[in-house]
């Protein structure tokens, strides 16, 4: 069996607040005692209520955040124990789409520059068939490369985050909630986007979302979380027929089979 491409062994992660960590319990548990791992070429759904630390621990996966205690391992190394170095060819391998796609883009940058600017990051360079390559992969015309932000549709500018996401060929994919801020018309279309990148590609994704019909369709394996805590996992279907823990029958409860996106 190859080494999976994330390994979470017990992993915490307690965030400071105005008490400090000076005295018992102070401190923001988040994420408490999780062990998780995806494997290549698979997609993992991670899903739970807002503050269910589903976001922290996603983060942690390309060393966004830092555990307080446990093990996070990204294509067999350790994020705690990466240097600047390392964490830069780590972020060559696992990159992220996030929930807002206009704050996710410099609004004073085409997407030419968005693009380029990316690659440059990393000492590569490309020539504008390779751009406009990049940018058909995401279903987005040539004439993408001139806009900026705000010429742009919702929908459009998660296409380019896509885009950029992809400039690099990463072996691991985070979509964070990708589809929250869109319109419901536009969900699917951005959803079964992903879902091509991955048959087409074998690129791995942990996708994160509150939103059970999301992580139905578009996950092999599901992992649900309550506070801090991973409480139930297994294939995604096996999860959805026969839920065992409480929060998620709830979840399944919750979710009617006519908002699933099509």
């Amino acid at each position: 069996m190859s080494t999976p491409i994330v390994e979470m062994t017990d992993v915490s992660k307690r965030f400071r607040t105005p008490g400090g960590f000076g005295r018992r319990g102070a401190g923001l548990l988040a994420v408490d005692g999780v062990s998780l791992t995806v494997g290549r070429g698979e997609a993992v759904g991670l899903v739970g209520e807002s503050g269910s630390g589903k976001s922290t621990l996603a983060r942690m996966v390309n060393g966004l955040v830092v555990p307080t205690s446990g093990t996070v391992r990204t294509d067999g190394d350790d994020v705690a124990a990466l240097g600047r170095r390392g964490l830069r060819r780590l972020r060559r391998r696992v990159a992220m789409v996030f929930q807002d796609p206009l704050a996710s883009l410099n609004p004073r940058q085409t997407v030419r520059q968005t693009l380029e600017n990316v690659l440059r990051a990393h000492g590569e360079t490309t020539s504008t068939s390779e751009l406009v390559e990049l940018l058909a992969s995401v279903g987005l015309g040539p004439d993408y490369l001139g806009r900026y932000p705000h010429e742009a549709s919702g929908g459009q500018l998660q296409r380019v985050a896509v885009a950029r996401a992809l400039a690099l060929k990463p072996d691991l994919i985070i979509a964070d909630e990708p589809t929250s801020a869109l319109d419901v018309s536009v969900r699917a279309q951005i959803l079964n986007l992903l879902a091509d990148l991955q048959r087409d590609h074998g690129i791995s994704f942990l996708h994160v979302s509150h939103d059970l019909a999301v992580i139905r369709l578009y996950s092999d394996r599901v992992a649900v979380m309550q506070r801090g805590r991973i409480v139930e996992t297994g294939p995604s279907e096996e999860i959805f027929r026969s839920p065992q823990h409480p929060c998620t029958q709830a979840l399944v409860a919750a979710t009617p089979e006519a908002e699933l996106p099509t």
